[in-house]
């Protein structure tokens, strides 16, 4: 099958089972909303598909191909993941930073084109950090960084984007940007999955939704058939009523 196929995973972290035979499907043009509470292994599940958390069983392919036979250059050009937090370790401009994005598809010894230079360009376009070219990250606020580190994941040109908590720490104005940007990301063909607690965003802005409960897949759908009141108080052990705050961000900005 062509896209990712995840099949059969186990991952256990410190002993303890974390990930119990998770398997899906998803093909290019996907926004998926990997959802579920906290312990539920959301995190482990992206680590795991990128080979970042050792498996115990199963294995993920991405058009035929195992991702973990691939070289480590075709796979980081296959699969751009941004993890949660917005850690930046070297003190580098802007740019510099986005620029690092890149990397898996130059050679030894290569410098960046013409069109690596235009992919960065769009990136930080993207994710509204043009303006922020020239600042040094240690002066950026936890909500620049989050985009700037959003604009490096995109930078790569991969087919596969893989997002941990993308919106946290952003203002709602760049909540909003983001999720919109996430979505034409998918509408331009390619698959993103993040890793989401906002239920109010999930159903407002992906097509499908993956929730995780104890390490398993309880329920894959649209957002409307998994975040069914049933399973709200099944998994989240909450009214649904007492979501409708979450609503909020579903009736702003339009389409």
């Amino acid at each position: 099958m062509t896209g990712l196929v995840v099949e059969g995973l186990g991952a256990d972290l410190g002993g303890r089972p974390v990930l119990r035979d998770v398997g899906f499907t998803a093909g290019a043009g996907a926004f998926i909303g990997l959802i579920g509470p906290n312990g539920a292994g959301k995190t482990t599940l992206v680590r795991a598909i990128c080979q970042l958390t050792p498996l115990c069983a199963g294995e993920v392919r991405w058009d035929g191909r195992s991702i973990s036979q691939m070289e480590a250059r075709a796979r980081a050009t296959t699969l751009a993941y941004l993890p949660q937090g917005q850690t930046i370790h070297w003190p580098l401009t802007v740019r510099r930073l986005v620029e690092l994005g890149r990397l898996p598809r130059l050679g030894p010894l290569s410098r960046m084109g013409p069109s690596d230079a235009a992919a960065v360009d769009e990136a930080m376009a993207a994710a509204d950090v043009t303006a922020l070219a020239e600042r040094e990250t240690p002066s950026l606020s936890g909500g620049e960084r989050a985009r700037v580190l959003l604009a490096r994941a995109l930078a790569v040109g991969a087919p596969v984007l893989l997002v941990d908590e993308p919106t946290a720490s952003l203002d709602p104005y760049h909540v909003l940007e983001i999720m919109r940007l996430l979505r034409r990301v998918a509408e331009q063909g390619g698959l993103v999955i993040a890793v989401m607690h906002e239920l109010g965003l999930v159903s407002r802005f992906c097509d499908r939704a993956i929730l995780l409960s104890g390490g398993r897949v309880v329920a894959d759908g649209t957002p409307r058939a998994v975040l069914s009141p049933e399973r709200l108080r099944e998994v989240y052990r909450i009214k649904p009523e007492a979501l409708a705050g979450l609503s909020l961000f579903a009736r702003l900005g339009g389409d």
